[in-house]
């Protein structure tokens, strides 16, 4: 029996996975729901009260103290590997930001462009812009049993490149009332002290609404479970969100001179996460496909989560049988993969055709985790065809921007006739009046 399916490129059954979109559960809204409202209206005491019931019974402090953050530790290899993460997502990070503001000015911490307000006027006024970050921005890490630091960093650096004064992290903690080392590791080495000890809609609550002596913050990023994604949804409105996230996804397409263990590497990596995860693998042969297959078989033998991983596969992967380049550029971009993984001598031709993808990886030498952890993107990435319209969590993410307009009179006079028209045609005399008004007096 084959790990799943096997469809020719025009097989129309391939419409499933490109027109996959979050579904909303009706019984994860309606606890939810019960859960923001709680939260609303009892602020710090109904977030204890919900952290001790799913989470920590016996819980006092919903916030990390400074002797836990100093008291985490993890061993020498692993505190080695965080720090270089952390260095090469603040390297990346650094250099778009300098990029997006090339020849921007500089103002207090914000970064501005202007241009005339009426060009050839002898005295002029100006319109432009300015970017700015928001001033505090919540970070959610998943946690309990699994322990994610590199959610801290692919989350939390970005916000802080950008300039956010204040980034709250929140994480649900273990039985006992703690958090995991390496997460607590991870957020000491970036200066982060501010961590709330919460999980799913009852973190996205507590960050959105804030109460007495805890701020709200103005934005909430970060993964998260069904509960965390649909806080976000409902929240919208009350606090800015990064995304509405959904389960993992992946499209390996292996050129014939792919290794099939690469290819099956890769196929693997990203359905780990858990039993939803989508497995996307395109060939351009059937015997191609059939090696990987068997390659991806014999990793799966040993791999720890290989019973979720098989499930994966089963109800939510498939492999495609593509021998057309054309045909396979123009399902990958109708699919709109969260990761998509490019493999052949030749991969990097194509790349001019891939419209729609959260990241690309590029070559036999570029495996799916290297944008998971060393490489520096964030892989805080879109999914659910999200890729069609949406981008990875980075600097812009945390980066909001300000239309200035400052007219001279003489740029008035110039301007008036035009308000005072449009505010006349669209029904809005009380707009025009705005530009007559001025007028009258100069």
């Amino acid at each position: 029996m084959s790990l799943c399916p096997v469809l020719d490129i025009n097989d129309p059954a391939l419409r499933r996975w490109q027109q996959r979109r979050p579904r909303p559960m009706p019984e994860v809204q309606d606890r939810v729901r019960e859960i923001l409202q709680e939260i609303e209206q009892g602020g710090e005491t109904a977030v204890l009260a919900r952290v001790r019931q799913l989470d920590a019974p016996q819980l006092e402090n919903l916030w990390v103290t400074e002797e836990e953050l100093e008291a985490a530790t993890v061993d020498e290899a692993q505190l080695a590997a965080i720090t270089q993460m952390i260095e090469r997502v603040r390297d990346f990070h650094e250099v778009q930001l300098g990029v997006l503001t090339e020849g921007w000015e500089e103002l207090n911490g914000t970064y501005g462009w202007r241009m005339d307000a009426c060009e050839g006027a002898e005295f002029t006024g100006l319109v432009g812009q300015r970017m700015m970050p928001v001033g505090r921005a919540g970070v959610y890490v998943p946690g309990g049993k699994a322990d994610y630091p590199s959610s801290v960093a692919m989350n939390a650096i970005p916000a802080l490149v950008a300039g956010v004064q204040d980034v709250i992290l929140a994480s649900p903690p273990k039985p006992d009332g703690t958090l995991n080392a390496a997460m607590l590791v991870a957020a000491r080495l970036l200066g982060l002290q501010k961590i709330l000890k919460a999980g799913g809609a009852v973190a996205m609550g507590a960050l959105a609404y804030g109460w007495e002596g805890f701020e709200r913050v103005d934005l909430v990023v970060g993964p998260g479970n069904a509960y965390v994604n649909e806080a976000k949804r409902q929240l919208w409105g009350a606090v800015g969100v990064d995304q509405y996230a959904a389960a993992s996804e992946v499209c390996v397409w292996a050129h014939e001179d792919a290794p099939a263990d690469l290819a099956a590497a890769d196929w693997l990596t990203q359905i780990e996460h858990a039993a939803d995860n989508v497995g996307v693998l395109i060939a351009t042969c059937a015997d191609h496909a059939q090696e990987i297959i068997e390659a991806a078989e014999n990793q799966l033998a040993f791999a720890e989560r290989r019973d979720s991983m098989r499930a994966a596969l089963r109800d939510f992967g498939v492999v495609v049988v593509c021998p057309d380049p054309t045909q396979a550029v123009t399902f990958i971009n109708g699919f709109a993969p969260e990761h998509l993984s490019i493999l052949g001598d030749e991969a990097s031709q194509w790349i001019g055709d891939i419209r729609n993808a959260g990241c690309i990886a590029l070559g036999l030498s570029t495996p799916q985790s290297a944008g998971d952890y060393a490489a520096g993107p964030s892989h805080t990435l879109p999914t659910s065809g999200a890729a069609r319209f949406g981008g990875p969590l980075n600097v812009q993410t945390f980066l909001k921007f300000q239309s200035l307009i400052h007219l001279a009179e003489e740029d008035l006079e110039a301007l008036a006739p035009v308000i005072e028209t449009m505010g006349q045609l669209e029904g809005f005399p009380a707009h025009a009046n705005g530009a007559s008004v001025r007028s009258r007096r100069v």
